[in-house]
């Protein structure tokens, strides 16, 4: 393991922190800008950055966003009050399984997945058939972001202000809920509780729905993106932000929520028939109301 040097990190850490240790598997973007939220505010005694990359992990440390870090899960954990998981959506259910002897002494564990039924009810298949009397686990998708990726685009102000879905199930342990509650309000977050299944089937439409629309978007108007790009304005670049994401995390998305997924692709399409009979027939009429009502929605967003 390799502490964080004394210093200006060491002014991070207080002794009357809210949670000691907590454990954070997963130090890129998400990972980092949640320790480095955890150690500015003073909400932990200790953030332990866990990783494969020894040397990736070395660069969250150095943008403090640990106290320490390792590449060995049993240290990780050892003494973690939190363990919050911010890996790939398909790669949590794996790493909970092979790790969950380990995580014995913890408080609760919870992860930042965009996707919740399976996270869940595959966690709840795991600690069930355990044989042991202990639902740790509380499923979390805090409802911030970045189409950048890696510790070097971390912000300690990312979670601040946003909202965090918590999803409890009839199996989750109450206090382990409020507990997890706590955590996110303490890192400056809203936070609203929801099933599962009702968090992937609005989620799907409002987030995992216009993430795929900005892939499509940019795929469509490949010749023009590689041989006039001069011509592009701020309107499609503003609209394909989200475009520029790893696909390795979205492409897990998409499947393991691929449910709501589909039903959002086929109400798109029943919607662009809709808005292409009302431009085929060049009612105006409708056409302005049309966009008048999408204005106002979107307006109303920011109130």
């Amino acid at each position: 393991m390799r502490q964080g040097s004394k210093g200006d990190r060491q002014g991070n850490i207080n002794m009357n922190s809210r949670f000691g240790k907590v454990a954070i598997v997963g130090m890129g973007l998400m990972g980092g800008s949640l320790g480095r939220a955890l150690l500015k505010g003073k909400t932990a005694k200790e953030v332990m950055g866990i990783g494969r990359n020894p040397k990736k992990l070395a660069l969250a440390l150095e943008a403090g966003a640990a106290t320490g870090v390792t590449t060995d899960y049993k240290e990780g954990f050892l003494n973690a009050d939190l363990i919050v998981f911010g890996v790939p959506v398909r790669d949590i259910p794996e790493l909970f399984r092979r790790n969950y002897g380990l995580m014995g002494s913890c408080r609760a564990v919870t992860d930042m997945g965009s996707v919740k039924e399976t996270i869940v009810s595959e966690i709840e298949k795991i600690e069930n058939g355990a044989g042991r009397d202990m639902n740790l686990f509380v499923g979390s998708h805090p409802m911030v972001g970045s189409e950048k990726t890696g510790i070097a685009n971390s912000s300690p102000g990312l979670y601040y202000g946003g909202t965090c879905i918590v999803t409890p199930t009839a199996r989750t342990d109450k206090k382990r809920a409020a507990y997890v509650r706590d955590f996110w309000e303490s890192a400056g977050m809203k936070v609203v509780s929801m099933t599962p299944e009702a968090h992937d089937e609005k989620i799907s439409g409002i987030s995992h729905l216009p993430h795929l629309l900005a892939f499509m978007l940019s795929n469509m108007q490949e010749q023009t993106i590689r041989k006039n790009s001069v011509i592009i304005g701020n309107g499609f670049k503003d609209t394909t932000r989200i475009g520029a994401s790893n696909e390795k995390i979205w492409s897990g998305i998409f499947l393991e929520n691929k449910k709501a997924v589909i039903g959002d692709i086929d109400r798109t399409t029943a919607e662009l028939k809709k808005i292409r009979k009302i431009i085929g027939a060049s009612d105006e009429k409708k056409l302005q109301k049309y966009i008048r009502n999408a204005r106002k929605l979107r307006e109303s967003l920011n109130k």
